[in-house]
């Protein structure tokens, strides 16, 4: 039996925040991972995620502000360079749009975002086709996140923290104050997390009808005129309308393109990780119409990563139900990478005092109830 105030299940990027913070705080904290970290299959893991203010919501705005603060703080406290500032640019052909409504709440709240018209957008980012959009939001705060080492700091700062740290045991069952893994290993704890990303529909079935679990395809081109896709020439960017974003080179002389339109919905323990011909025609058709330089360039390197998001793409951070000291924080794949530290220290806070300053409503599991119930 091992004792402590809090155990965490999960590993990834939101356990490993919320096991630091809560250990700040002076509770004693076991955080559990089913695999030996970190976790390879967990959506935590990739050379790259993006950072950005780029939101329609001034709430989700100001999450990004807070958590650059701590980004920073942690590069400082860890002396790791985890974010890497390339600006990103929003394409946009109609209006309004997500696009226009991210500049309108970046300026509702002092902050910089400049658009700009195909021909200006071009003038300063040549490597864009002009006639494939009308143009671009500029959002300067745009940066690359180093997403696997970003992890492993998380990770190293909640051991030096005195986190006790369980390896390849996955949970089986959770009760009030106490968790049970497949090995025998018997957790009593005053409070349960469960961060356990795309596993929580197996962990929680009764969470299952708020979760969609998906397949998502990324990949790794080399351009054929490198120097310009370099950092400082080429700023991340992405375009709703085909569903396709992607980076500046950044990764052993590649630069990363992804769609972020939700794949198939699959189980989290069954990965088909077989990339398609028209998957990568797919990739290379963007480019063509977009970036016509890139669309003959080399594919160096692929992989599949796992979205676990709600219908309305918010977060659930709120306690269970039924199980009252356990907080389930769950639904960040996509877009939740980026405010990880912040989503550690609120879930730190519910975990120590019962409450945070953050709106949590915006974040609970009534709000499915008031849309009518099952949502998938």
């Amino acid at each position: 039996m091992i004792a402590c105030d809090i155990c965490i299940i999960g590993a990834g990027v939101m356990g490993a925040s919320a096991a630091s913070e809560v250990a700040r705080c002076g509770a004693t904290v076991v955080l559990i991972d089913q695999a030996a970290l970190p976790n390879p299959l967990a959506a935590s893991v990739d050379h790259s995620k993006v950072f950005r203010f780029s939101y329609p919501d001034p709430l989700y705005v100001r999450m990004a502000v807070d958590a650059l603060r701590l980004w920073r703080a942690l590069e400082e406290e860890t002396e790791t360079r985890l974010l890497t500032e390339t600006g990103l640019l929003l394409i946009g052909r109609d209006q309004p749009s997500f696009e226009t409504r991210c500049r309108d709440a970046l300026r509702s709240l002092d902050l910089e975002a400049e658009m700009l018209d195909s021909d200006e957008t071009t003038q300063r980012f040549p490597q864009f086709d002009k006639e494939a959009f009308r143009y671009s939001i500029l959002d300067p705060s745009g940066a690359i996140l180093h997403a696997e080492k970003s992890l492993r700091s998380l990770i190293d700062a909640a051991r030096r923290l005195g986190v006790g740290v369980i390896e390849n045991e996955r949970v089986t069952e959770i009760r009030e104050g106490e968790v049970i893994t497949h090995r025998g290993t018997r957790v009593v704890c005053g409070k349960t997390m469960v961060a356990s990303g795309p596993w929580t529909r197996r962990l929680l079935p009764e969470l299952a009808d708020k979760l969609f679990t998906t397949r998502q395809e990324v990949f790794y081109f080399e351009p054929r005129q490198s120097d310009d896709y370099q950092i400082g020439k080429f700023p991340i960017f992405i375009e709703l309308g085909s569903g396709f974003y992607g980076f500046p080179v950044h990764h052993r002389g590649a630069m990363k393109i992804a769609n972020h339109n939700k794949g198939e919905l699959i189980d989290a323990d069954v990965i088909d990780e077989t990339i398609s011909e028209k998957s990568i025609e797919h990739c290379r058709a963007f480019f063509a119409e977009f970036i016509p330089g890139l669309a003959s360039a080399r594919l160096r390197e692929t992989r599949v990563c796992i979205y676990n998001n709600t219908a309305d793409d918010d977060f659930i951070i709120d306690w269970h139900p039924d199980l009252r000291t356990v907080l389930i924080a769950t639904g960040f794949s996509g877009h939740g990478f980026k405010f990880s530290p912040l989503i550690g220290r609120i879930a730190a806070d519910m975990l120590t005092s019962g409450t945070t300053s953050y709106p949590s409503d915006r974040f609970s599991l009534a709000r499915f109830e008031e849309s009518g119930g099952t949502i998938c």
